[in-house]
C-alpha cells in the first residue's frame, strides 16, 4: 500500500510540474514529457528527489523573472526547455539516486561513521542540485547587474550575457542557490524522520553550489563561444551574421554540455568532501 501511495503521489506532482511548465512556456512538448520521467523516477527513488522540485519552481521563476528587460542583453531564449537541457539537470542525479538504491537501500541520516558510502552519495546529490539552482540563479539573476561582468579567465570587462561573465550579483545568487538547496535538503530529512544537521547542511549547499557555478563559468569562458551582434548591441547565438563578433571562448562545448560537465565535476567533488561538513 506505500508503494502505491508513493507512485501516485510521484506521478501525481511529475504531472502536475510537467503540465505546468509547458502551459507556461517554460518547456517545450518534448521537454515536457522527459520532465516528467524524470521528476517521475525521482521522487520514486527517494525523498531527497523533491530537491529537482525546488530547482525546478525556483529556476523557473529565475528564468521568467524580467524576460523583457533581460532580452535587451541576450538574443538567445532558454527559456524554454527542451530534452537535452532538462536532462543535463537531472540525469546525473537519477544516476547518483539509483546507486544509493540499489547499493544502499533507503535513505538514512548522513552520518559517515555509520553508513559511509550511502552519506557520500546523499552529498553528490545535495551538490548536484545546488550547482544546477546556483548556476541558474546566477545566470537568470546576475545579468541583471548595474555593471558588466568580467570574463573569469581575463578579469576585462564583458557585455552582459556572456559565458564565462562574473560578478558580484551574480556570485551572490549563487550563494542563494546553493543555500535553498542546503536548506531544502535539511527539510526533506528532517520531516522524513531523518536526522539533519541544519548549518552543516546550507554550508555544504551553499560552497558546493557556489563551487560548481564557479567551475560552469570556467568552462564556459573557454569551451564555450560566445558571440557579440555589433549591430543590435547583444549576445548573439547565430555566429554567421555579418555583425557577429566572437568575443569569449572555443566552441567545443554548447551551454548543455557545460552544465552537464560541471554537474558532474561538483557532483563528484561532494561525494568525496562530505565527512569535512558532516563528521
Amino acid at each position: 500500500m506505500e508503494l502505491v501511495k508513493q507512485t501516485f503521489l510521484a506521478f501525481a506532482i511529475a504531472s502536475l510540474m510537467a503540465l505546468r511548465g509547458y502551459k507556461r512556456k517554460s518547456l517545450t512538448t518534448k521537454g515536457a514529457v522527459t520532465a516528467l520521467i524524470v521528476g517521475f523516477s525521482s521522487i520514486m527513488l527517494g525523498k531527497r528527489g523533491f530537491l529537482l522540485l525546488l530547482f525546478y519552481l525556483v529556476g523557473t521563476k529565475a528564468t521568467k523573472y524580467k524576460a523583457t528587460l533581460k532580452s535587451k542583453f541576450e538574443e538567445t531564449d532558454a527559456s524554454c526547455r527542451g530534452p537535452g537541457q532538462v536532462l543535463a539537470c537531472s540525469v546525473i542525479g537519477i544516476l547518483i539516486q539509483t546507486i544509493h538504491f540499489v547499493y544502499c537501500g533507503k535513505e538514512c541520516s548522513i552520518d559517515f561513521e555509520d553508513s559511509q558510502l550511502a552519506s557520500s552519495l546523499a552529498c553528490a546529490l545535495i551538490a548536484h542540485h545546488a550547482t544546477n539552482l546556483a548556476d541558474t540563479l546566477s545566470s537568470e539573476l546576475g545579468i541583471l547587474s548595474k555593471s558588466d561582468p568580467i570574463l573569469i579567465t581575463t578579469l576585462q570587462r564583458v557585455p552582459r550575457g556572456t559565458n564565462g561573465g562574473c560578478s558580484l550579483t551574480g556570485l551572490g545568487c549563487s550563494m542563494l542557490g546553493g543555500s535553498l538547496i542546503g536548506f531544502g535538503a535539511y527539510l526533506i530529512d528532517t520531516l522524513s524522520g531523518l536526522d539533519a544537521r541544519p548549518i552543516a547542511c546550507i554550508l555544504f549547499g551553499t560552497i558546493l553550489g557556489t563551487t560548481g557555478s564557479i567551475i560552469d563559468s570556467v568552462l564556459g569562458a573557454t569551451l564555450q563561444v560566445t558571440y557579440f551582434d555589433e549591430e543590435k548591441k547583444v549576445i548573439s547565438a547565430n555566429s554567421l551574421k555579418r555583425n557577429a563578433k566572437k568575443i569569449a571562448g572555443m566552441d567545443i562545448l554548447s551551454n548543455t554540455q557545460v552544465n552537464l560537465v560541471s554537474v558532474m565535476m561538483t557532483s563528484a567533488l561532494g561525494f568525496c568532501i562530505g565527512p569535512l561538513f558532516f563528521r
